[in-house]
């Protein structure tokens, strides 16, 4: 009787780990979707309105050019505006602008509370304030999405900033 409990008790296990092994795999694809979602999408950066003293804005905005509604993971991008370097920002000597903001690692795959949405042929846009994350003592600076990486978003335009 005590060896029949035991084998039922063990063949359980081995059921309920095959199963929690599926749910990584379902997990998984779903990252590789929304990955292969985000290549679709267009980023574009352009200049905010930056006539106040210390503050560089930077308008970020992200086009659905498709039929379909698209997923990006907002995670490195300025959708998520406290955490992360997701820019290249070089001045007129090519020397980088020092970064000075947060960083963070995550655990993949991404919640879907991280993730957003772009309707379809429509787009999402946030401002960012460079002065708060970055050291920019220039006078002129190219900035560019880095892209890639965790959000799935393509690099897009490159932007010229004189301050």
């Amino acid at each position: 009787m005590i060896r029949q409990v035991y084998i039922s008790f063990i063949a359980a296990i081995i059921v309920l780990t095959g199963c929690h092994t599926q749910k990584n795999a379902t997990d998984a694809k779903s990252e590789q979707s929304y990955i292969s979602e985000a290549q679709k999408l267009e980023v574009h950066l352009s200049s905010g309105n930056n006539s106040g003293k210390g503050s560089i804005l930077l308008s970020f905005t992200v086009t659905n050019p498709t039929n379909k509604p698209l997923r990006f993971c907002k995670w490195e991008t300025p959708f998520e505006p406290a955490i992360g370097k997701y820019f290249g920002i070089t001045d007129e000597k090519g020397e980088e602008a020092l970064f000075r903001g947060a960083m963070a690692r995550r655990v993949m795959p991404p919640p879907a509370s991280a993730l957003t949405t772009v309707p379809a042929h429509g787009s999402v846009k946030t401002i960012i304030d460079l002065a708060d994350k970055y050291e920019l003592t220039g006078h002129r600076y190219t900035v560019s999405y880095t892209g890639g990486g965790v959000s799935g978003l393509k690099e897009g335009n490159k932007i010229t900033l004189s301050l």
